[in-house]
């Protein structure tokens, strides 16, 4: 243990913050790969509640121990209804496309939330934009397109892409609110108040569409959700004292994960068509994030 001290300490913080992000993309996927393990019995919505509700419970020895009044304390409690409800959005539409598509395909798709950025960001923070990022967005959008094919046994569909697709714009709105509460607010009162919002968002679709549920099935419930917790938390301690064009990088290599899990887990192998696909909306995406450092090259 004190070796494994010793390497860890002689890591500098780039290199720190790229292991983390790479331990955060080989855990997110486990956790879409129980939820779609899962879809095959329980609603989306149930496995939404339970999901958001788990996430909950983890962070509570952590928030007591902080101060519970301390992290409930906010200005903007408004802003925090409206992050917990686009987080529900993106939450169902994410669980529902994972069970309609191969678990790499919904990862893939997943990205594509770079590719809204760009426009909510022109629309609602007045950023400027230029012609590569509006042709790189239309490629993004192609790759789309070009993963799309009903015929296969994969059976993605036009329906099921704009599932993905509207988790992933879901996720971009949350990625520009979370960036304006966090000129005010710790990470545990947003995690805290996402938490309580969607649980009781969550809880009448829950009860609505309810289905027995065992105990195991409750533990694997339970797991996914720290895995998301854990790698959201690793996500966190990646970006904190690392250059995020450093490190971010590593993000991609989830879908690599998510294809070794999908493959021995559902036997799921990618298409000609997937593989291209995804290859266009990696490629557009990772410049969109690096094009500024490009530019300066």
């Amino acid at each position: 243990m004190h070796k494994l001290k010793k390497i860890w300490s002689s890591f500098n913080p780039n290199t720190k913050g790229f292991i983390f992000i790479l331990l955060a993309s080989a855990t997110f996927p486990i956790m879409g790969t129980i939820i779609k393990y899962l879809t095959a019995e329980l609603h989306p919505f149930q496995l939404a509640f339970f999901r958001c509700f788990f996430g909950l419970l983890i962070l509570f020895p952590i928030i007591l121990k902080d101060n519970l009044y301390k992290v409930l304390n906010t200005n903007r409690l408004k802003l925090h209804v409206f992050r917990g409800l686009l987080g529900v959005g993106a939450i169902m539409a994410g669980f529902t496309a994972l069970s309609m598509m191969p678990l790499a395909t919904a990862v893939t798709l997943g990205y594509t939330r770079i590719l809204f950025l760009v426009p909510l960001a022109i629309i609602f923070m007045g950023e400027k934009t230029d012609f590569i990022r509006i042709s790189l967005i239309i490629l993004g959008f192609i790759g789309v397109i070009i993963i799309i094919n009903p015929e296969n046994d994969s059976g993605i569909t036009y329906y099921s892409a704009m599932i993905a697709l509207i988790g992933a714009f879901f996720v971009s709105c949350v990625k520009l609110t979370v960036k304006s509460l966090t000129s005010t607010e710790s990470t545990l009162t947003i995690q805290l108040y996402y938490g309580i919002i969607s649980s009781i968002a969550l809880l009448i679709p829950c009860i609505i569409f309810w289905s027995s549920i065992s105990l195991f099935n409750l533990l694997l419930i339970f797991i996914a959700a720290t895995c998301g917790t854990i790698a959201q938390m690793l996500t966190i301690w990646g970006l904190k004292n690392s250059s995020a064009t450093v490190v971010m990088p590593a993000d991609y290599s989830r879908l690599i994960f998510a294809g070794i899990y999908g493959f021995i887990l559902f036997n799921e192998i990618p298409y000609l068509n997937e593989i291209i696909g995804s290859i266009v909306i990696i490629v557009s995406t990772m410049i969109i994030l690096f094009l500024d450092q490009i530019k300066k090259k």
